[in-house]
């Protein structure tokens, strides 16, 4: 190979990696903006299911047997997923 043909592909490697590298840089900053949207979502969705356990237990006289439903899915899951 002659030098300018090596130096040519040095050069195009040089750019196609730092190409690369900006691509990967803004994927994982979206990324972040992603993860940090779900964990608002998850967030409010356990404060959802929170707010649903409290309205079934205080509204329980309404309808004892599907309360204690509503209640027990709700807290067996929490053991399941959530862990103690």
């Amino acid at each position: 190979m002659t030098p300018m043909i090596l130096l040519l592909l040095v050069v195009v490697a040089g750019v196609a990696g730092f190409s690369m590298g900006r691509n990967a840089a803004g994927q994982s900053a979206v990324d972040a903006a992603s993860l940090d949207r779900m964990r608002h979502e998850t967030a409010a969705l356990r404060e959802l299911v929170s707010r649903i356990k409290d309205t079934a237990w205080d509204h329980r006289e309404l309808d004892s047997p599907l309360s204690t439903i509503v209640i027990d899915e709700i807290r067996a899951y929490e053991k399941k997923e959530l862990g103690p």
